[in-house]
């Protein structure tokens, strides 16, 4: 028989090289055939030759082994040493990283709501939605197992159909034994725990318990754990939903009730504040002017030389004329109704009064019969007089200022209390306002939740309980996996009649909560007779496909999807479900 080459063989891919390199398969095949041969044919062995050669292949099989792993080795080390590049190193460099819990958009949240919790006392929340968190008391620790004392904040939201599921930006594939599912959702909600900033944990044996209220009434799903470590859904058991007790449209008359207690419990603290606020400065102007005023002494007057009477004085009246003894009274220029013959007239009287700068100068009350003249006269001294009254006032003008500086200090120091007790009262009103608006608003926001969830849910009639047992913080689900669909095609999307390239494509099935996250949308499977709209980002924009030009679009085989790019007023939940065809 001769011998055949082929010369023109088709070049080997890598992946084909990469399948048969795995030496250790050779060498244990070889083994297994070897042993086989032997085991059916004893007379080989008898044969020296056969005998050497199967040592030297021993020995060289080892050999071979040793080398190769050492060589293995040393090209890994080398490898890393030099940073070589690997093709899953430039895949890995290529991926954009994103966060593994993504909301996709600035404005459109699924929010939380906030409640507080008496760790000593535990309690039992209703959220509007109907569904209840039980907490026992004493639930709650903090990272080092120590129980938490006073206060602990429950953050708490729900995510019921594919508009929330997409604005939470909560992923919802889930991988088991390696193959790849999309939930369909029969209600996510995400619970978490805090004080003061701090996170806290629930204690291993007081766990709580969330009967969740979903509008999925069929039994068909499990409990499903977010893991944002492992980045996967872990199960947690079997869902059996149960009925929960018959519930009632809201009330208004409750509403009203329950404002009429806020009123009651907030308004009187706050119209008494400012009677306290003035309260508080009557009580200190009081103590203000019982603080003792020292008298301003008067400073001597030397004469200028005018016209001058020598009066007795009255100095119990006049008390602040003891200081001038021996003093005259000189005409003020002020007194221009003074003639020079008014010194040799002997009048029947002459009085003191008080002049129009009380304590320096005074009225001179001259009288004759019926003639009456008033003039403006002011105390002097002269000589020695002067000089003892000059020093005097300097004493009593000294110790004036220390206990006008003493008074001045007292003053400020009691106004400072009052202003910081006004403040208090002030602050302690600014919080009572919040308090009483915050709470009004809730209640107002929560009594509308109501309204609008038995809206959106048809009434009350159509809504089952999902009882969730909570050890761990976190975002719990009610699903059932679904796998892709069958029909892979690859779409192309228009704006008008420019090309769109969106980087996140949402398809929605719109008959079942399945929301299938398509990354850019190259390509997508779909099942036909399945209703489906699609929500695309690309930049900052939000485009939506709807259910009639979906269908147009897969009908017409071309597989061009005409986009409608959302407003700028889009900014809340209803709008996107409005938009994306939901509920409708």
């Amino acid at each position: 028989m001769q011998p055949k080459f082929n010369i023109d063989r088709p070049k080997v891919s890598d992946d084909e090289i990469n399948k048969h390199k795995d030496f250790d398969n050779l060498v244990k095949q070889f083994k297994e055939q070897s042993i086989t041969k032997a085991r059916s044919d004893k007379s080989w062995w008898k044969n020296n030759y056969i005998k050497y050669a199967a040592v030297i292949a021993g020995v060289t099989v080892i050999c071979t082994v040793t080398y190769t792993a050492l060589f293995n080795k040393s090209t890994k080390e080398i490898a890393s040493n030099d940073k070589t590049t690997t093709l899953k190193d430039q895949n890995t460099k290529n991926t954009k990283s994103t966060k593994f819990i993504n909301e996709p958009f600035e404005k459109i949240k699924v929010n939380n709501t906030s409640y507080k919790v008496d760790n000593s006392k535990g309690a039992e929340i209703k959220h509007p939605t109907g569904s209840k968190i039980k907490i026992p008391k004493s639930s709650f620790v903090n990272k080092a197992g120590e129980e938490i004392k006073g206060e602990v904040e429950i953050l708490y939201r729900e995510i019921h159909d594919q508009a929330e599921i997409i604005a939470s930006g909560i992923p919802m594939r889930y991988d088991s034994a390696g193959k790849e599912f999309t939930f369909e959702s029969a209600g996510m909600f995400e619970i978490t725990g805090s004080q003061n900033g701090e996170p806290v944990f629930i204690k291993h044996d007081k766990p709580l318990t969330v009967e969740f209220n979903s509008t999925q009434t069929e039994d068909r799903f499990n409990q499903y754990l977010l893991d944002t470590v492992a980045k996967n859904w872990s199960y947690i058991k079997r869902d059996n939903p149960v009925l929960p007790p018959q519930q009632q449209p809201p009330n208004p008359a409750e509403a009203k009730q329950e404002l009429k207690k806020l009123e009651q419990k907030y308004l009187p603290a706050i119209a008494a504040i400012p009677k306290r606020i003035d309260s508080v400065k009557v009580v200190y102007t009081k103590k203000i002017e019982k603080l003792e005023k020292p008298s301003q002494p008067i400073k001597p007057n030397k004469s200028a030389g005018r016209p001058q009477f020598e009066l007795d004085v009255d100095y119990k009246e006049f008390p602040e004329l003891s200081a001038f003894k021996n003093a005259v009274f000189e005409i003020g220029s002020e007194s221009t109704n003074y003639k020079p013959e008014m010194k040799d007239i002997t009048w029947s009287s002459a009085e003191i009064e008080e002049g129009p700068i009380k304590g320096k100068n005074y009225i001179l009350v001259l009288k004759l019969r019926q003639r009456i003249e008033k003039l403006v006269v002011y105390p002097v001294l002269s000589g020695n007089d002067f000089a003892d009254a000059s020093k005097k006032y300097e004493e009593k003008f000294e110790k004036y200022k220390t206990l006008q500086t003493k008074r001045l200090a007292d003053e400020a120091k009691l106004k400072a209390e009052m202003e910081a007790k006004q403040a208090a009262y002030m602050a302690q009103q600014k919080k009572l306002d919040e308090d009483y608006i915050r709470e009004k608003i809730r209640i107002e926001n929560q009594k509308n939740a109501e309204v609008n969830a038995s809206i959106s849910s048809g009434g009350f009639a159509n809504i089952i309980s999902r009882v969730f047992t909570i050890s761990n913080f976190g975002i719990y689900n009610s699903d059932c996996p679904r796998p892709g669909g069958t029909l892979l095609m690859n779409p192309q999307y228009v704006d008008g009649s420019t090309p769109l390239s969106p980087h996140t494509v949402y398809l929605i099935e719109t008959e079942r909560n399945i929301v299938y996250n398509l990354s850019n949308g190259v390509s997508m499977r779909i099942n036909n007779n399945t209703k489906y709209t699609m929500c695309l980002l690309s930049g900052r924009g939000v485009y939506t496909v709807s259910k009639d030009d979906f269908e147009s679009a897969v009908a017409s085989k071309e597989l061009k999807f005409k986009t409608t790019k959302l407003g700028e007023e889009i900014t809340d939940l209803y709008s996107l479900k409005k938009a994306i065809g939901i509920g409708s």
